[in-house]
């Protein structure tokens, strides 16, 4: 049904009238065209002749649809430079995101894309020489997706958005896809000791200027993740209260005003204090930099599967040693879900005892 609108527009050069024709199918705009007048009965004329025109055909002509289409390579391009969609994505996801492009789905028009080219990257994928598990290539579907459901609303580009519905109930069934399987590594005292020594020789290089061994007993005393620990700023510490508040912490459902304010052990507050103030932020350095230098030291010391951010978990369990409460931790770790706490972190702790 179409519907018409004439605004009254002021100007530099005197009023106009824009006419505005919109048509909707099952509760959905499927076509809309304006064109300005000087004059109000012109503008009243024009949409008149058109809506006939459109009555007569009974359906929208398709040479009037702008249908704008690009490649799913682009949309990707186009994602990862805008300032509003590429805020706060992550290094996994932009990697991710950036390998997308280098595959044949890449090639495939965002409004062209269906279940099956969904399926046959995933069966492409698993297959390829990298031989990934198919936990990684779940990445890749939920990944573009994400890229696909904002490619009209952010770009003005038509996508298939249903795509990924249809594709994912036969790619869980046939394993082509996976959730990762949660994650139950403590470092050994023995690994941590090592790595802690790995860091420090890295950091008494000449060419080192970050203080990998104090960022590491920040993790283990505040459980902050790489990129909170290197955003938080001198105005953020509170000396007077020994209190720290982390800003934008992360949340799968809110992406800013997520702040928290947590305590500081006097073993975490010293070694805040002892950083030069270089900058507003009290550890101005690359999360990228921290989290190479740790995987290499790991290699160089032969530690096996031990993730930075298992020092979270770690951190966590030292919690809950403490003496803290399942609450009282939460508060510091920043889980809304005292679930992922009881069921995840504290087992740890529990199933780790003989560390103490």
């Amino acid at each position: 049904m179409a519907t018409v609108n004439i605004e009254k527009i002021q100007r530099k050069s005197g009023v106009k009238y824009k006419a505005r024709i919109r048509v909707s199918s099952n509760g959905k705009r499927v076509f809309e065209k304006s064109k300005t007048f000087d004059k109000k009965a012109h503008a009243q004329q024009w949409a008149k002749e058109f809506v006939s025109n459109l009555d007569q055909h009974d359906s929208i002509p398709t040479n009037l649809v702008k249908k704008k289409s690009i490649l799913i390579g682009d949309l990707i391009s186009l994602y990862l430079d805008d300032e509003i969609t590429s805020r706060g994505i992550g290094r996994s996801k932009a990697a991710v995101l950036r390998r997308l492009r280098t595959y044949d789905i890449a090639l495939v028009r965002a409004d062209q894309l269906t279940a099956t080219h969904l399926v046959k990257h995933c069966r492409d994928r698993l297959n390829d020489e990298t031989s990934p598990l198919p936990q990684t290539v779940y990445q890749d579907i939920t990944y573009l997706r994400s890229v696909i459901n904002v490619a009209m609303p952010m770009f003005g580009y038509q996508a298939n958005i249903n795509a990924h519905q249809e594709a994912i109930p036969t790619l869980v069934k046939y394993g082509l896809i996976g959730r990762s399987n949660t994650r139950e590594r403590r470092p050994k005292k023995e690994e941590l000791l090592l790595a802690e020594q790995g860091l420090r020789k890295r950091e008494n290089h000449r060419a080192s200027h970050i203080p990998l061994v104090d960022i590491f007993h920040i993790s283990l005393y505040t459980c902050m993740r790489l990129g909170e620990i290197t955003r938080v700023t001198w105005e953020d510490l509170d000396l007077v209260n020994t209190t720290l508040t982390i800003r934008d912490r992360k949340d799968p459902r809110r992406k800013q005003g997520n702040n928290s304010v947590i305590p500081l052990f006097p073993e975490a507050a010293e070694i805040i204090k002892r950083q030069p103030q270089i900058s507003n932020r009290i550890f101005p350095y690359k999360a990228t930099s921290i989290g190479a230098a740790w995987q290499r030291v790991c290699k160089e010391n032969g530690i096996k599967d031990l993730h930075y951010h298992d020092l979270r978990a770690e951190g966590a369990c030292r919690l809950f040693e403490r003496g803290l409460n399942i609450v009282e931790i939460s508060k510091i770790t920043g889980h809304r879900d005292i679930n992922v706490l009881n069921n995840i972190y504290l087992r740890l702790g529990i199933k780790n005892s003989h560390l103490l």
